[in-house]
């Protein structure tokens, strides 16, 4: 695939349009539906943007937190599937040791989690409304 672009060009025929004189009054123009949509949307995109702006720093701070973490996690994954395939036997030892400490994340992170959803649910049906 090449790195250049090559966009077609096509002249198209304008038509001037008459010139409308001046006055020193505005002209009120109704606006139609599909425009007042349009501009709900703009709104809405526009405190969207303005949320995100300021959650962006405290989801960064996340990411930067929840690192470490994950890569220790990725690597006890690895070696355990490592493992795994060397020795069979060690595949369900390792489910026994680790049952208890998946069922303790689970404990811990359900109620964030459901907390997170009934928000998102609540967040939904207030914008709905």
């Amino acid at each position: 695939m090449s790195a250049l672009r090559k966009y077609e060009v096509s002249e198209v025929e304008v038509q001037a349009v008459a010139p409308v004189e001046k006055t020193e009054r505005w002209i009120a123009v109704p606006i139609t539906p599909e425009e007042h949509a349009a501009a709900a949307v703009r709104r809405e995109n526009k405190a969207k943007n303005i949320a995100l702006f300021l959650a962006a720093p405290f989801i960064a701070l996340a990411y930067a937190v929840a690192m470490p973490f994950v890569a220790l996690g990725m690597i006890a994954w690895f070696g355990a599937k490592a493992l795994a395939v060397k020795v069979p036997a060690t595949k369900f030892i390792a489910l026994t040791v680790a049952a208890p400490f998946i069922g303790l994340a689970t404990v811990v992170v359900g109620p964030f989690v459901g907390l997170g959803a009934l928000a998102w649910v609540g967040i939904k049906a207030v914008a709905h409304r």
